[in-house]
Order: C-alpha cells, then structure tokens, then sequence
C-alpha cells in the first residue's frame, strides 16, 4: 500500500498548527485591516486579510485577537507579505495586553443520556480544537501551567483515538508541543487506514 503523505524537511524553529480565528490587524498611522489566522506557532502567525494593508517587511504592527478569556492585543513585526494570497507572516515582537474581557460562562453538569460512539473524524477535529486552545493558551502565558480539565480532555480523546497522550507537560508551551505531536500522530493514522 502506497502512502500520498509526501515527506517535508522541517525547518521551522516552532511547529505550526492550523488555527481559523478571527482578528484584526492594525497597521501604522492607524490602520486598521480585518483577517483570519491560517497557522500559528509560539513566535508568530500567518494572517490571511481580505484586503491586504499597505506593509513592508520589518514594520510594526500589532495584532488584535479575541480568545477565549477576553481580546489580546499582540505586538508584532512583518515577516513577508504573499500579496497573490493576500497573506502576511508575522514575527511577535512583545507580550499580549488584555484588551477586553471575556464573558463569565457558568458550567453546569449535563443530564444528556450517554451517546454511541462517535466518528474518529469529529474526536480528531476535537482534538485539532484543543490543539487551538493549546496556542491561545501559550501565547497569552507561556510560563505557566496548563489547566488540569483540558490536560484530562487531551488525555481523553488520545485514548479515544489509540494514539499515545500527551504525558503531563510542565508548562503551557510544552503542552503547544505536545498537542502539535498527537495532532501530527492522529492524522498519519488516518492516512495509514
């Protein structure tokens, strides 16, 4: 059996994980673009704006990005610009401000009756949504510890998926690389199937 993965050499110093978030993007002398994220890593993201501001390389800009605990603000510089895509590659050059809190959301416990199992498709596409809160999470503290309730969700859904966990990560940065490992494991096993 033929495999279609094509093997990449990886040069890159920070993995990247595919993340659709909304922000805005907000240039010198007050200019302002509206984007979506299309990959994201520790050091900086790739913006894909439907119409792409004037930049040059090296200029600072910052980046407006609701997550789930409010809206950060996000300094960074131009990396590149592919103006056929309309896409920007940034490089963060400081720490997230909170900009905007987010709401208070009350967790109650269900009284769902249990449900039959499910696709492999939806746990992975689950999966690649903790992987997204993984990111939000390193890019807002990247010192600190990782939530034990989406440690557990991880652990869950990697056993619900047979591929190996991602162990007990020390901080929220290594927690971004191990979701990036069992993301990376659970999409080979499907291209294995």
């Amino acid at each position: 059996m033929t495999s279609n993965v094509i093997p990449i050499d990886e040069r890159r110093r920070a993995p990247r994980i595919p993340l659709d978030a909304p922000l805005t993007l907000l240039g010198p002398q007050g200019r302002r673009s509206r984007g979506r994220t299309v990959n994201a890593s520790e050091r900086g993201l790739l913006v894909d704006c439907a119409e792409l501001p004037p930049l040059t390389p090296e200029e600072d800009v910052s980046v407006r990005l609701g997550v789930g605990e409010g809206e950060f603000e996000i300094p960074a510089a131009v990396v590149r610009i592919e103006e056929a895509r309309g896409w920007v590659a940034l490089r963060f050059t400081g720490p997230a401000k909170r900009v905007q809190r987010g709401p208070v959301r009350r967790v109650r416990r269900s009284r769902a009756r249990p449900k039959e199992p499910r696709a492999r498709s939806e746990a992975r596409a689950e999966l690649r949504a903790i992987a997204s809160l993984a990111y939000e999470h390193a890019l807002v503290d990247a010192a600190a510890s990782p939530a034990d309730s989406l440690l557990s969700w991880a652990e869950r859904l990697t056993d619900e998926l047979g591929i190996e966990g991602i162990g007990r990560p020390a901080d929220n940065r290594e927690l971004l690389h191990a979701m990036v490992r069992v993301v990376r494991a659970a999409d080979e096993e499907i291209e294995a199937a």
